[in-house]
C-alpha cells in the first residue's frame, strides 16, 4: 500500500478456482478507505470461490514443489504449477522461480 498526502493506494492480486487471476488497485483517501474497500472487495471475492494467487517464493510447498527438480540451466528448485493455457488445455508442470532463466518447464502429463 502506498500512501500520500491526501490519499491512498493499495494493489491486490487475486486468483479464481478456476484459475482468472484479478488485479484490483483500489484507491481514496486515506488508508483507512482503501483497506475497507480491500476487505469488502475481498470478502465478496472469496464469497464467489476466490482464493489468493499462489506465493511465488516457495512459502506454499505442495507434494509435488517438495520432489520438484532442479532447474537444469540456473540449478534453483523448480516451482509446481497447474492450470489452464488461454487454449483452454489443462496443464501441470514445474518451472524455474527466475522468469529470465532460459530453462524450460518439466510437464507432467497424467
Amino acid at each position: 500500500m502506498s500512501v500520500s498526502e491526501g490519499s491512498a493506494s493499495a494493489d491486490v492480486f487475486w486468483r479464481s478456482k478456476d484459475g482468472f487471476e484479478m488485479h484490483l488497485q483500489l484507491g481514496g483517501d486515506s488508508a483507512t478507505d482503501v483497506l475497507g474497500e480491500a476487505h469488502s472487495a475481498l470478502t465478496r471475492i472469496k464469497k464467489a470461490g476466490g482464493a489468493p494467487r499462489p506465493h511465488r517464493n516457495g512459502a506454499k510447498e505442495n507434494k509435488s514443489t517438495a520432489d520438484a527438480p532442479d532447474c537444469p540451466v540456473c540449478h534453483q528448485k523448480m516451482e509446481y504449477r497447474e492450470g489452464e493455457g488461454r487454449n483452454g488445455k489443462p496443464y501441470k508442470g514445474h518451472f524455474c522461480p527466475d522468469r529470465d532463466c532460459e530453462g524450460e518447464p518439466v510437464w507432467i502429463n497424467d
